[in-house]
């Protein structure tokens, strides 16, 4: 007989264990036979000023010959300069070359939904179910 109960702690070897050992990511890979990990490279870029510190960056993960981009941040005196379509335009490139065919990403309303126009990504899905107003917009391009 089985006791079932749900427990609010969690440790990292639990997570691990749920996420990445036997639980989802190994099922996912088993069911798109190997193809979730291609090319399974990151991609994670930085940009620095003349003194060395960060004024901006790109992190990005690929699966299923997908670049996915989880963050972009450019620091707000450097922002409409350029930076952050070099560092779009680099890791699209990276990705490419990884193999990679389409590139996805997700930015809130108060974020940069323009900017992802105008790099080319084309809009897909809203969400519009948060609180004042704020909408999650999801983008694609092929690359």
């Amino acid at each position: 007989m089985f006791l079932e109960y749900i427990d609010h702690k969690c440790t990292d070897e639990e997570l691990k264990e749920i996420v990445c050992k036997h639980g989802l990511l190994q099922y996912n890979i088993d069911a798109t036979e190997g193809l979730l990990l291609k090319p399974g490279v990151n991609v994670n870029l930085v940009c620095r000023d003349k003194d060395g510190n960060v004024i901006g960056g790109i992190m990005c993960e690929t699966y299923l010959e997908c670049l996915d981009i989880n963050v972009l941040w450019v620091a707000e005196a450097y922002r409409g300069k350029g930076i952050g379509y070099r560092l779009m335009n680099e890791a699209e490139r990276l990705g490419k070359e990884a193999g990679c065919i389409y590139s996805i990403t997700s930015t809130f309303s108060f974020q940069a939904p323009n900017f992802y126009k105008r790099q080319g990504y084309e809009l897909y899905s809203v969400l519009d179910c948060f609180p004042n107003n704020i909408c999650s917009y999801q983008y694609k391009k092929k690359l």
